[in-house]
């Protein structure tokens, strides 16, 4: 991947001509959602972008592109025109797909143009309210006695969330039994109704559950604590070598886009967060973790790192790359 290694903000914008300033976009840019209308992520989606069009002066169309997990919105996008009116929402859908199969359709590298990291979601660990796990060390004894393992849920084969759940059994030489459903919501409720003992999801998904008395969250998932679970440890707290799985609401563009347009883009979204405070609270409040990244540069140095982190769930959980 070309590393940006310079901010891209308004001194890159005063390199292009009046004319082309004023001309771009021209239209409402697209951007692509890996999954169904009032998804999470849809939702969130949604949320920002209606913020982001003030500072950019320029309205966003969403368009919702979901199956095979994201993998068709990813592919999409990488074929798109890197004139910044395409881009795709959520890119650690593309590098979750590059991380677990073995020809996704992209090389998740070379097809992309990183623009923005707006937040973190850890995955969490819910168990039902009425569970007889009352913490992580009372499950993972039961998973270790239980004959074949405790049965988990997650919201896909190859998920982020089912490899964590398989990391952290094989890590402490247990079993289980996966239960996989179309979607974490699926996986969360299937936690409520008993039809699984756990289920990793991500936190914007879990949480308000957790708060209604719906579930209970056991461990989560993020580099550190959760502000709105200061009691809850992470699970590489309890687990030695555990795992660290969030989800990335951020935005990505086709390899080629220009760096102007790039940080065009980056300013926005950026202006949108920072400028309201009643956003930033509404997401700290769900669980996420606001990680604004300083410039396309930065993000694509931790794009990279973000798939060095998937390939090693991948090696600790024992998934097979389809």
């Amino acid at each position: 991947m070309r590393r940006r290694a310079t901010l891209l903000g308004l001194g890159a914008l005063a390199a292009l001509p009046a004319r082309g300033q004023d001309a771009w976009p021209g239209r409402p840019i697209r951007l692509i959602v890996p999954f169904a209308p009032g998804a999470s992520s849809d939702t969130l989606a949604r949320l920002i972008t209606a913020r982001a069009a003030g500072p950019l002066g320029a309205g966003f169309v969403i368009e919702n592109r979901a199956g095979a997990g994201g993998l068709l919105a990813a592919q999409y996008v990488a074929r798109a025109a890197p004139d910044g009116t395409t881009l795709l929402w959520g890119g650690g859908t593309a590098i979750t797909h590059a991380v677990i199969q073995a020809n996704p359709g992209y090389d998740v590298l070379r097809d992309f143009t990183p623009v923005i990291v707006i937040v973190e979601h850890p995955a969490v660990l819910a168990v039902r309210t009425a569970s007889p796990f009352a913490d992580i060390a009372g499950l993972l004894a039961a998973a270790k006695r239980a004959r074949g393992g405790l049965r988990y849920g997650s919201g896909g084969v190859g998920t982020p969330a089912h490899m964590a759940a398989a990391a952290m059994l094989r890590l402490v030489g247990a079993e289980g039994i996966h239960v996989p459903y179309r979607g974490a919501n699926q996986a969360t409720l299937a936690v409520e109704q008993g039809e699984v003992d756990f289920a990793f999801a991500i936190s914007n998904i879990a949480l308000p559950r957790h708060q209604q008395g719906a579930v209970r969250i056991l461990v989560t998932a993020g580099a550190r604590r959760m502000s709105a679970l200061p009691q809850i440890p992470t699970l590489a707290e309890t687990v030695p070598g555990g795992p660290v799985v969030t989800s990335t609401s951020s935005v990505v563009g086709p390899a080629g886009l220009p760096e102007p347009i790039a940080g065009r883009l980056h300013a926005a979204f950026h202006e949108a967060v920072t400028g309201d405070a009643e956003l930033r609270a509404s997401l700290t409040a769900e669980g996420g973790d606001i990680t604004l990244s300083e410039s396309p540069a930065a993000y694509a140095m931790a794009w990279e790192g973000e798939l060095r982190r998937l390939q090693e769930l991948v090696r600790l959980s024992g998934a097979r790359v389809e």
